[in-house]
């Protein structure tokens, strides 16, 4: 497990906005390209604006995947393209996200990342961050590599005081996703628990399940002087650029029978109140249609 740690400056940065990008499949015929275009638009032209890539930002799936099916694969994929599928994908991909690569706080690794290091040996989940991080111009000994599960510390300092630094640290927990299931009480009991076991994060994102929710959790405290103190822990699954169905051609949701999903993204909205030390109300979690 890793912890990544991102510094911001009051004067820079009195309110922050973090998008989740992630389950995007670039490489599928049922890859919403113009929502994730103008996702990639907003985090760009929003100045306050910062994004957490949460995996599967490709489909991965080589012609040596059982699989495989040449009819779901993206219009703009052509024959020479198949020689190295991966890399077409990856290379796409980048072209896209480079525009706001020097706003990147972190990168989660996907199940088709994991995937096609499993049965190919290639780890392009390393090629992604590496490129990303060159992309963006990061410093080199920035981190920008999460794994498939960890956390990230959004620290806020506040340099304007005549005496010391003040800082508000929001924490955020991040998984790409392990829960299934085709109705929401799965998923909602298994963020329930994951809260409750995690009482430390502000917010937990989660990916993989492609659905959009966002739900509030209470976890109460008692420190050593007997004061009894709560706070809340917001839930957000992180929504999905994967269409459930698409034209001329049969997608895995529809042959494993899964419920259509609208194509949605989340925004995080970061307050810093310096008044206090962590200030639970600051934090604001909406859901976004992406069409």
């Amino acid at each position: 497990m890793k912890v990544l740690r991102t510094e911001l400056l009051r004067g820079e940065h009195s309110s922050l906005i973090l998008v989740p990008i992630g389950d995007i499949h670039i490489g599928a015929k049922a890859c919403d390209e113009a929502a994730l275009k103008r996702t990639i638009a907003f985090v760009r032209e929003t100045p306050n604006a910062r994004w957490i890539g949460m995996g599967d930002y490709c489909d991965f799936i080589n012609q040596r995947d059982p699989r495989h099916d040449p009819s779901v694969l993206a219009d703009w994929i052509g024959m020479k393209d198949l020689t190295d599928l991966a890399a077409a994908q990856k290379t796409h991909f980048l072209d896209l996200i480079r525009p706001i690569a020097d706003k990147c706080v972190g990168l989660l690794q996907g199940n088709h990342e994991s995937a096609i290091a499993k049965h190919t040996e290639r780890n392009i989940y390393s090629e992604i961050v590496t490129a990303i991080k060159t992309d963006g111009g990061h410093p080199p000994d920035k981190s920008l590599a999460i794994g498939y599960y960890g956390w990230v510390l959004l620290r806020f300092r506040d340099n304007t005081r005549a005496k010391k630094d003040w800082t508000w640290t929001c924490r955020l927990n991040c998984h790409h996703g392990f829960t299934g299931g085709r109705l929401a009480g799965a998923k909602a009991l298994n963020a329930q628990r994951w809260a409750w076991t995690h009482p430390s994060a502000d917010v937990v994102l989660m990916g993989h399940s492609h659905n959009t929710s966002v739900q509030v959790e209470q976890v109460e405290h008692v420190n050593p002087h007997g004061k009894v103190f709560t706070h809340n822990i917001t839930v957000a699954f992180c929504g999905s650029y994967l269409r459930s169905t698409t034209p001329d051609a049969t997608t895995y949701s529809e042959r494993m029978g899964y419920l259509p999903m609208p194509t949605s993204r989340i925004m995080i909205h970061i307050n810093p109140d310096y008044s206090r030390p962590q200030d639970y109300s600051s934090i604001r979690v909406e859901t976004i249609p992406t069409h």
